[in-house]
């Protein structure tokens, strides 16, 4: 049960959103300049990656913590410590040059951003439980807004701010306005133990795991191309047409940009369609889409650079536009499935997730060491996104499970 004293669902809603937001704005604002950060350590792309998945290593591990973590001791005591190790872990990883440091910086960084991840999709399932609105997937699509918006920023700042400067100072305004939102919500956010039979201990964290596959191969394949598109869509256009480093961020910010018109305007599509067949058709034209214009892009001649650069431009927009609403609608789905609390449902998903999507940055970064191609190594996100269709049952209503 929420605190006694309540604020307005309107003005809760606008702070869970705005919270969505600055989370986005926050954690992504180094993607666009990963060419630096990558310059920095002196790394081939192949180590770089390898060093780039370690935060799946933190990740996992507070996927597997934090969901019952927050069922001991309540939403607020998780959000205000993570909040700080996420933001003081991404201000310190852009002063190392040294591989090792980066390493431990980066598992601590994966580690924040799982626990505030967890933490605020947990707070948004509550209060959508209460309201009766469909609050999670927009706030995704706010929480791409600050991803789109920081991307902007970063773009323009680069070659103008230093890499320390500018993430120095954004961590430091990103935290203290994340801190007193919670601070806002604290009426609302979720105590500890709201079911008084449910009790987790050490040992049920791991007892009581359980995978459900059709939603979490579904959510894989639905979720590593934005993955794949974060850690190399910068440094791809870079490398591949020699674009200097404002415009190489441009397909990324359009992909983000589409992906936030998706999730926005969603919820008046399901209204006419099923989810799940909006999920097929969507997942096809992602990854037909982005694996073609790919694919004759980088077969045209130097000569004619700009037409390539175009055909990345409306790749990455319908990659955007066709994956936005997949993964929130995996994590509906999952949520509904199960008879556990959402914090919980949100971490055990997020644990299978996540060591897939470690083994497929793996896979992803070792394919463009031994090949010196990224465009080859864009196709096994674009393979998982078509295979999405194989799983779409899994998001159907009268799928639930007791």
């Amino acid at each position: 049960m929420a605190n006694s004293q309540q604020i307005e669902q309107a003005h809760e809603e606008k702070l869970i959103r705005f919270l969505f937001f600055l989370f986005g704005f926050g954690i992504m604002a180094w993607v666009p300049r990963m060419p630096e950060v990558k310059e920095k350590l002196g790394l081939e792309n192949g180590a770089f990656g390898s060093l780039i998945s370690s935060g799946s290593l933190g990740a996992l591990f507070g996927l597997l913590s934090v969901g019952h973590i927050i069922h001991k001791i309540g939403v607020k005591k998780v959000l205000i410590w993570s909040i700080l190790l996420l933001f003081g872990s991404l201000a310190m990883i852009v002063h190392v040059t040294n591989s090792f440091t980066f390493l431990i910086l980066n598992i601590a960084f994966g580690f924040g951003i799982t626990a505030v991840h967890v933490a605020i999709n947990s707070q948004a399932f509550h209060y959508q439980e209460r309201s009766g609105t469909h609050i999670v997937t927009r706030a995704h699509g706010l929480w791409s807004a600050g991803a789109l918006s920081t991307a902007i920023v970063s773009g323009a700042l680069v070659g103008h701010v230093s890499l320390v400067r500018h993430i120095n100072v954004l961590a430091l305004l990103c935290a203290i306005a994340m801190l007193y939102i919670v601070s806002q919500l604290h009426p609302v956010l979720l105590l500890a133990n709201e079911k008084e039979e449910e009790s987790y201990s050490i040992k049920q964290i791991f007892t009581s795991f359980k995978v459900d596959w059709p939603i979490t191969l579904g959510l894989a394949c639905a979720g590593y191309l934005e993955f794949a598109i974060g850690d190399w869509g910068t440094i791809f256009t870079k490398e591949r047409l020699g674009i200097d480093s404002g415009l190489s961020t441009v397909p990324y910010i359009l992909f983000t940009a589409a992906m936030i018109f998706g999730r926005l305007l969603i919820h008046r599509i399901t209204e006419k369609y099923e989810i799940d067949g909006l999920v097929r058709k969507a997942s096809l034209l992602a990854g037909i889409t982005f694996g073609a214009c790919i694919i004759v892009a980088t077969h045209l001649p130097a000569s004619m650079k700009w037409w390539s650069y175009g055909l990345f431009v409306i790749g990455f927009l319908f990659a955007g536009l066709g994956s936005s609403f997949l993964g929130p609608t995996f994590f509906a789905a999952a949520n509904r499935r199960s008879p556990q609390p959402s914090s919980v449902v949100i971490g055990q998903l997020g644990v299978a997730n996540n060591i897939l999507m470690f083994i497929c940055k793996w896979l992803v970064a070792w394919t463009i060491q031994f090949t010196g191609s990224i465009a080859l190594a864009f196709m096994i996100p674009t393979a998982m996104i078509i295979a999405t269709v194989f799983f779409t049952k899994a998001l159907r209503t009268e799928g639930r499970r007791s």
